[in-house]
């Protein structure tokens, strides 16, 4: 199956407390409520005594949480979807196929990474006996990855950091603070690196000595935190100042200007223009609810920024466009670590033992794991390029009601987190910002479309349905078009939408379209949108107008794409013909199936990613590339990026949540396919 080899390492993920196997012959299991040992040891066909002399501790009791050893192939893991031991012994059959070096004397951890081209970090995840014994010669390591996913991932992922990176320049390291320390008995360089957040790579470049091997009171250099020193005297010329309030003679002036509109203005223009939202501009000139007219003077914030309560902690958005896209990849600061929290709805608990068979047929299983996997490979991708990056994945067990997100975010160590990309459910996701341990901590909703919650902690990446009308609108807008909206009675939102933003604009009802070959201009561009679930209704349409496109310039439109427009009976030179033309969140181009992304994860799962593992991908990687700008997160959201089928383009709303607006038009074209508008 398609997900099958990811099955073990998706079963511990993460919230449950993961275990991984630290000896060939054993490996770890967490505690659940009201277990006992004598319990733990009939579930695992051992005795009381084998249970004791692995975890001595455990003579004084053992509580729910509590990770102790057992014997790997006995282990009936009850929170994994699959048992530990299966991955253990899948790790074992494939492991012979994966190279090998065989230590010589006097080598070195340093010496092995580089005449295998292979980072240290890399020679730590593949052989955790390093970290724990060291380099021994005569012992065989291995200096490739598994071929299964399972255990590598399982590494790989709960702690996302530390992953070599290329040597620092003269420049880098004058900015880069250093200080010495004197290393105690059982430290590694992995563990160095762990705690002082660093790669092991850095610390080699710092102590080239180390390639003779680490040494027990030995002393040698690390980054004191990877940040730019600012010296003491350039601190020194910073002064206090003391801020002076004056009276002003009125306060409206200071926040608000004038402007007339102009020919072609729209509400999403102005909207667009000075980042505010169409919702602001109408409370702010409640005249705009009767239409913009050319002349009309309308009242606009000063500073192009929403009102936000004074008593709730604002993070410092930029939302200042840069006016074009931007590669996020070509202004990185590689040199503070970063953690990115993902909540993802495994709901573990409920898969139990037949995640095979609950996959058949469980399609929000099915989702979760595609878009794990693509921001699986985004994370990956991050690390290669050396991004000193933390992940915690863990499991939010959500239903549209329930959630375990609350008692995460309660009881994790998050201080140093970010970034928290989930939950999927917008209930779950109001309560999440809610729940919040901290203001500094900004939460990503990664599918939801729903209006949320007002939050300043919270950034939308999937644009409203609102938007994708109106950036519908604006393009054929901007085309200088006759537009016709025909609504079926169903879509009282749609008119209602109409009326309140582009009162102008002429909204029919669906049973008038039989007349709607009597309404064609000469010299314009004829625009119909239709938004309407009736077959029919497309029907009626394009074959009304399908005779007319030799005469008259047609074009057939809907606010997204429309299933009726698939119906059989339309063929696609029809739809050709008419230039049917929707708004889309992505590209839905078949050459995202053509990059490094599809190909590797074709290659790890036995298919091409679909929708939601191509969500997955672009938007952790889009967050992470964000985290990692010298601005931060919140500072780089004024950056416009696309990913390999999403694009990004936030705005604010008046109560401070930040949105994604970043939508395609795509277009029926003469070669018969679906192409992006420019």
């Amino acid at each position: 199956m398609k997900k099958k080899i990811v099955i073990a390492l998706t079963a511990f993920i993460f919230t449950s407390g993961l275990a991984f196997a630290q000896e060939s012959n054993y490996t770890t299991y967490r505690v659940s409520k009201g277990e006992t040992i004598s319990k733990i040891a009939r579930e695992h066909k051992i005795s009381v005594s084998e249970v004791l002399r692995l975890n001595p501790e455990a003579k004084t009791g053992i509580k729910e949480g509590d990770v102790i050893q057992v014997p790997a192939s006995k282990t009936q893991a009850k929170t994994a979807v699959t048992n530990i031991s299966t991955t253990t012994q899948t790790a074992k059959s494939t492991d012979v196929k994966r190279k090998t070096h065989v230590v010589q004397s006097k080598e070195t951890v340093f010496g092995i990474s580089r005449q295998y081209n292979v980072s240290v970090q890399d020679l730590y995840q593949w052989n955790p006996e390093l970290e724990r014994s060291g380099l021994k010669a005569n012992t065989t390591l291995f200096i490739s990855p598994s071929s299964t996913t399972a255990v590598t991932d399982q590494a790989a992922t709960v702690k996302v950091m530390l992953a070599a990176t290329k040597a620092d320049t003269p420049v880098d390291k004058a900015k880069i603070g250093y200080k010495e320390i004197e290393i105690e008995p059982k430290q590694t360089l992995y563990s160095l690196a762990v705690e002082y957040q660093t790669s092991v790579q850095k610390i080699m470049e710092l102590n080239p000595e180390l390639s003779e091997g680490l040494k027990s009171g030995q002393k040698i250099k690390v980054p004191t935190s990877g940040k730019t020193v600012v010296s003491t005297t350039a601190a020194a010329e910073v002064k206090p100042t003391t801020s002076v309030t004056t009276p002003t003679t009125s306060k409206e002036t200071e926040q608000y200007r004038t402007i007339t509109i102009e020919p072609k203005q729209t509400l999403f223009s102005l909207a667009k223009e000075n980042n505010i939202s169409i919702e602001e501009l109408v409370e702010l000139n409640p005249e705009l609810r009767k239409g913009l007219q050319v002349g009309m003077e309308v009242k606009i914030p000063n500073s192009g920024e929403n009102k936000a309560s004074s008593s709730t902690p604002q993070p410092k958005w930029n939302l200042e466009s840069s006016g074009s896209f931007v590669d996020l990849t070509q202004s990185l600061d590689r040199y503070t670590s970063k953690e990115l929290v993902l909540l993802l709805p495994f709901n573990a608990s409920r898969v139990g033992d037949n995640a095979n068979e609950r996959m058949k047929t469980d399609g929000f299983l099915n989702m979760t794991m595609d878009f794990y996997l693509g921001a699986k490979l985004a994370i990956d991708k991050a690390v290669g390029m050396g991004l000193p990056l933390t992940v915690k994945v863990f499991d939010s067990n959500e239903t549209k009601s329930s959630s375990d997100v609350k008692r995460i975010l309660a009881s994790e160590n998050l201080n140093k987190t970010e970034v928290i990309i989930g939950p999927f459910f917008q209930s779950n996701v109001d309560d999440a910002v809610k729940a919040l341990p901290n203001s500094d901590i900004v939460l990503v909703s990664p599918l939801s479309n729903e209006k949320a919650n007002p939050s300043s902690q919270l950034v939308q990446t999937m644009p409203y349905g609102d938007v994708l009308k109106q950036t519908l609108l604006e393009y054929l807008i901007q085309k200088d078009s006759k537009i016709t909206v025909i609504v079926d009675e169903k879509k009282a939102s749609t008119k209602r939408f109409m009326q309140r933003h582009y009162p102008n604009i002429k909204v029919i009802d669906t049973k008038e379209i039989k007349e709607v070959d009597k309404t064609l201009v000469a010299g314009k561009n004829n625009a119909f949108i239709l938004d309407s679930n009736s077959i029919e209704s497309a029907l009626l349409l394009t074959d009304k107008l399908k005779g007319k496109t030799t005469s008259f310039d047609i074009q057939v439109a809907s606010f997204d794409k429309s299933e009726v427009f698939d119906y059989g009976e339309i063929k696609i030179e029809t739809l050709v013909a008419l230039h049917y033309t929707f708004p889309s969140v992505t590209r839905d181009s078949e050459s995202s199936l053509d990059t490094a992304f599809a190909r590797e994860y074709k290659a790890l799962n036995n298919a091409m990613p679909n929708r939601f593992a191509i969500r997955g991908y672009d938007v952790t990687l889009d967050v992470i590339l964000r985290m990692f700008q010298k601005e931060g997160f919140t500072g780089a959201l004024g950056m416009k990026s696309t990913e390999i089928e999403n694009k990004f383009v936030y705005s604010k709303n008046p109560e401070g949540t930040v949105r994604n607006r970043g939508v395609y038009i795509l277009q029926y074209n003469d070669d018969l396919t679906v192409k992006v508008v420019e």
